[in-house]
């Protein structure tokens, strides 16, 4: 196999592929990316056997075939080159040599035979959204993804996708996160699923510039689609909680402040809460809440008063500051409102303005306040 192209063409299309080879693996082979050559087309997949990701680069084809490239070594390699003519070739006993002006290099390889056969993509059912849309839905939810293996369905993002809207789901336990998106792209009567958090992170960034993005819904996978490059991934079994459940229906008392004001104030209070509980207390009065801190083992503490608007009986309620400030980070209007029960009950934040068709809910459990 013979190909050359410029070294900014193949680097661009090369890397979103890269981020899917594993950097360990019990299968050393995973560590290699496909290249197959047909014409001026060079294809190039990746696969860890859970996730799978192909892209198109256009080339001077010189002779077809198939090899493989030592994806860590060979992409380090083309961005050290500077953007000049790269001249690849693939000899049969796996050896890949890289010429680019007066520079040579010659890279060990292994052979194509031993490279898993990748998935088919699925196109039972397709919809298509504007990409950024997708990006922003994977962003705001992705904080709360829960890294506890033992309870596998709450380490992906749950989907459904119904006729006229798009929601995804993640929870930890801690913290709950729900954004539902109206589009009329699907056509079929719903579909729901849960897929790999690796995935989704992927997707955000195969999404990162103008245009839409084909999804196809399969029974045991998902795939997605821009423009050149298709990533494919298996779904996580089992069934998502009910988080509908957890969602107060009814929480009366309304917190309205400002956001850029309480995040540095949380920020502060961070600094000085205990390293494990993180804990901070809120005394929640109509026109001012104070944000108190101790840490008894490090002998730290502190508080400060923030202007609010608090509709409801004074209260005091704890929060882990790390929970408080990720979800912080997701609210982009001026002010936050949390809509609160009592101190022991799971409170709703939101924007004071939804974006344009949608809607962005996030929940916080609070901590027994010492």
């Amino acid at each position: 196999m013979k190909f050359s192209a410029s070294q900014s063409s193949l680097l661009s299309g090369l890397l979103p592929v890269a981020a899917v080879v594993p950097t360990k693996s019990p299968m050393p082979v995973l560590t290699q990316l496909l290249a197959e050559l047909d014409g001026n087309t060079l294809t190039v997949t990746a696969t860890d056997l859970e996730i799978s990701m192909e892209t198109r680069i256009e080339v001077a084809g010189g002779k077809n075939g198939r090899t493989l490239l030592p994806a860590k070594k060979f992409l380090e390699e083309i961005r050290e080159f500077p953007d000049v003519t790269v001249s690849v070739e693939a000899a049969e006993s796996g050896r890949i040599k890289l010429n680019a002006e007066d520079k040579s290099y010659d890279l060990s390889g292994e052979s194509v035979q031993n490279y898993p056969k990748v998935p088919a993509l699925d196109e039972k059912e397709t919809f298509t959204m504007d990409r950024l849309r997708l990006r922003r839905m994977i962003n705001k939810v992705m904080f709360a993804v829960s890294r506890d293996e033992l309870r596998p369905q709450l380490t992906g993002v749950y989907m459904k996708v119904m006729p006229n809207e798009l929601r995804l789901v993640t929870t930890d336990g801690h913290r709950l996160v729900k954004i539902m998106q109206k589009h009329g792209g699907f056509k079929g009567e719903g579909h729901e699923c849960i897929i790999p958090a690796k995935a989704m992170n992927t997707v955000a960034r195969m999404c990162e510039r103008e245009g839409e993005v084909q999804v196809f819904l399969g029974d045991n996978q998902i795939g997605f689609r821009c423009g050149p490059t298709t990533l494919i991934t298996k779904l996580i079994e089992g069934r998502y909680p009910n988080y509908e459940a957890v969602i107060p229906p009814e929480n009366k008392s309304l917190l309205t402040v400002d956001l850029d004001q309480l995040q540095a104030a949380v920020r502060r209070a961070a600094i000085v809460s205990n390293e494990i509980s993180r804990q901070i207390r809120l005394k929640l009065r109509n026109d001012h809440m104070q944000i108190l801190v101790e840490d008894i083992e490090q002998g730290n503490e502190g508080q400060e008063t923030v202007p609010c608007t608090f509709t409801g009986e004074p209260m005091d309620i704890g929060y882990n500051a790390g929970y408080v400030l990720d979800i912080l980070k997701q609210v982009d209007t001026g002010e936050v409102v949390f809509e609160l029960g009592t101190p022991t009950s799971a409170g709703i934040v939101k924007p004071t303005e939804q974006e344009k068709d949608e809607d962005l809910l996030m929940l916080i459990m609070p901590v027994r306040l010492n």
